[in-house]
C-alpha cells in the first residue's frame, strides 16, 4: 500500500468484515479517503460479502472495486415517508450516489430492494452523477429508475427544483457501461448523460408494461444513451416492452448491433403521449437482430448495413 500522506490516511484502503482490514463499512472508508486532495488517485478493496446501507462518495479520481462477491444493497422507494412527513422522492432513493470525476467501479453488485414501482415508488440502485465515470463488470438491479445517469434536466417537469444529494451540479458527463448487467422495470436507464453500454445485459423484470430507456438528453448535445453490442432479456411471460420513451423532447438513444428479445414491442419506442416529441428525439436502430426495419413507425431511424 502507498505510504501515508501529511494527515496519516493512506490513499489505498482494503473494506471489508475481517481484522486486516482498513474499514469494516464502505462508507467510512469513503469519508476517510475525502480528507485527502481531489487530485490524488485513490482505491477502495472491498472484500466478499454484503453491504447495507446508503453510499454516498463525491470523490474524485478513485477505483472502486470488488474482490470476489460484493452486494451494495438499500431498500428505498420514492414513496416512503421520511421523518419529516414529507416522502423521500426519486433522487434520495439511491443505493449508491457518486458525483466527482474520473471515476470507476468494478466488480459490485449495486441493489435496490425497495421492490415494484406500485409498492415502492421509483427506487434507483445507482445514480451517477459524476464525469467521466466508467462501470465495469457490475451488476445493476431494481425494478422502476434502476439506474440514474446524471446531470438532471434544469427542473421536474412542474417547473419545481429536484430535491437530491447532488453538490456540484454538472451540464455534461460521460460514462461507459461495459459487461454490465442491468436490470428493471419502467425508465431504468434514464438520464441526460452521454453513456456508452457496451456487451451489456439489459434484462426486463415482469411488469404490466415496460420500458428500458428515458433519456433525458440536453438540447444540442451531440450523443445520449448508445447501446453497442448488448442483448435484450427478459423474465418469462414479459411483452411490450419499449426501447424508450423521451424523458426530455431531445432524448437521444441508439441501439447498435444488438440482439432484441421477443419482449420487445413491435413499434419498438414510445413518444410518452406526446406526438410533438416525435420531431424532437433521435432514437435510432442499427443493424438490430431481428431485423427492425420493416416494423418500426417513420419518426424511428432503421439502419441495416449487413456488416
Amino acid at each position: 500500500m502507498a505510504s501515508p500522506h501529511i494527515n496519516n490516511q493512506k490513499p489505498d484502503i482494503l473494506v471489508g468484515q475481517t481484522p486486516e482490514c482498513d474499514f469494516s463499512d464502505l462508507q467510512q472508508g469513503i469519508d476517510a479517503l475525502a480528507t485527502l486532495p481531489e487530485e490524488l488517485s485513490k482505491t477502495i478493496f472491498i472484500l466478499d460479502g454484503e453491504y447495507h446501507g446508503q453510499v454516498i462518495s463525491r470523490l474524485s479520481n478513485v477505483t472502486i472495486t470488488g474482490v470476489g462477491s460484493v452486494r451494495l444493497t438499500a431498500g428505498h422507494g420514492a414513496l416512503e415517508v421520511l421523518p419529516s412527513g414529507e416522502e423521500r422522492g426519486t433522487f434520495r432513493t439511491a443505493t449508491c450516489f457518486i458525483e466527482g470525476e474520473n471515476v470507476r467501479l468494478t466488480n459490485l453488485t449495486i441493489e435496490n430492494t425497495a421492490g415494484p414501482g406500485k409498492q415502492a415508488g421509483q427506487a434507483v440502485a445507482l445514480f451517477n452523477n459524476a464525469s467521466n465515470a466508467t462501470v465495469t463488470n457490475c451488476r445493476l438491479l431494481g425494478y422502476q429508475d434502476t439506474l440514474c445517469t446524471g446531470p438532471l434536466p434544469p427542473f421536474q417537469k412542474d417547473g419545481t427544483p429536484f430535491v437530491s444529494p447532488i453538490e456540484k451540479e454538472i451540464s455534461y458527463s460521460c460514462q461507459i457501461y461495459r459487461n454490465c448487467y442491468i436490470s428493471g422495470t419502467i425508465d431504468f436507464i434514464f438520464g441526460g448523460a452521454e453513456a456508452w453500454f457496451d456487451h451489456c445485459q439489459i434484462h426486463s423484470r415482469a411488469s404490466e408494461q415496460g420500458y428500458i430507456t428515458a433519456a433525458s438528453t440536453p438540447e444540442g448535445q451531440e450523443t445520449g444513451f448508445e447501446f453497442h453490442n448488448c442483448y435484450l432479456t427478459a423474465d418469462d411471460g414479459v411483452t411490450n416492452v419499449f426501447l424508450g420513451r423521451p424523458w426530455r423532447p431531445f432524448a437521444k438513444t441508439t441501439f447498435k448491433h444488438c440482439r432484441l428479445g421477443n419482449h420487445i414491442a413491435p413499434c419498438g419506442w414510445d413518444n410518452w403521449d406526446n406526438p410533438a416529441n416525435e420531431t424532437t428525439t433521435d432514437y435510432r436502430e442499427i443493424d438490430s437482430t431481428p431485423d427492425t426495419t420493416n416494423l418500426r413507425p417513420d419518426w424511428i431511424t432503421t439502419v441495416e448495413t449487413n456488416d
